[in-house]
């Protein structure tokens, strides 16, 4: 195992707190559709996809197309919303400002949806020339490829990486890119991101500086007692 060099977080749910606002609009939507769905299967269906991954489980769930304007109105309905609600995930810009590793984002969201997002929740100057998107480029997760990306881009080896997660989907992504995953549990299960690779789960953001100070201090520790 290398000393981490790299810190790649997963923007929804890991910076900002969008995903279970999203997952509320959708739920409203499908419901009002015919398909009766709870907030849980709505998560459990999402968690890391894309949203045109989502709303194409959806649909194979309906059995048959949805309205012409479902889409329009769930990226509408979530934008003012989003506008309206849209919180930093707790204790995040702390986090930030102490790391001493350089880091980034790499998310399935749009280039514009990263952007939107921090600049909301004040985020966006961290990440300035430090934000990466699947969207319309590359493999989305759970394959590895932006993962990949990101770290090419940062000059990092995947072996020098870690990646913070919070759902099965993006875990295995930082598996599948040969990474160390840290699997951030506020919302999803322990249990879940254990079961596809994460390392280490913690559920409160403000222990994430000390967790990769440790790992660092054991691994130069082991280094020297060799």
């Amino acid at each position: 195992m290398d000393e981490f060099k790299l810190v790649i977080f997963d923007c929804d749910g890991v910076l900002v707190d969008s995903e279970l606002i999203a997952n509320v609009i959708l739920l409203e939507m499908v419901n009002e559709i015919g398909l009766f769905l709870t907030l849980e299967e709505v998560f459990n269906i999402c968690a890391g996809k894309s949203t045109a991954r989502c709303l194409e489980i959806v649909q194979n769930m309906l059995g048959h197309p949805l309205p012409d304007n479902f889409v329009t109105e769930f990226e509408q309905r979530t934008m003012q919303a989003f506008i309206k609600n849209l919180k930093p995930v707790q204790g995040i810009h702390d986090v930030l400002t102490k790391l001493n590793l350089p880091y980034c984002v790499a998310s399935n969201s749009s280039h514009k949806w990263i952007r939107q997002a921090l600049l909301k929740t004040n985020l966006l100057a961290y990440f300035s020339g430090k934000i990466f998107s699947a969207s319309g480029i590359i493999r989305s997760k759970p394959h590895p490829d932006v993962f990949l990306y990101a770290a090419e881009k940062m000059g990092v080896s995947p072996q020098e990486c870690v990646v913070i997660e919070d759902t099965p989907t993006g875990v295995m992504a930082g598996v599948n890119a040969g990474m160390t995953v840290f699997g951030y549990a506020k919302l999803m299960k322990p249990r879940k991101l254990r079961e596809v690779g994460a390392s280490v789960v913690f559920h409160d953001m403000n222990l994430l500086p000390e967790l990769l100070e440790q790992h660092n201090h054991y691994i130069v520790k082991t280094a020297i007692a060799i």
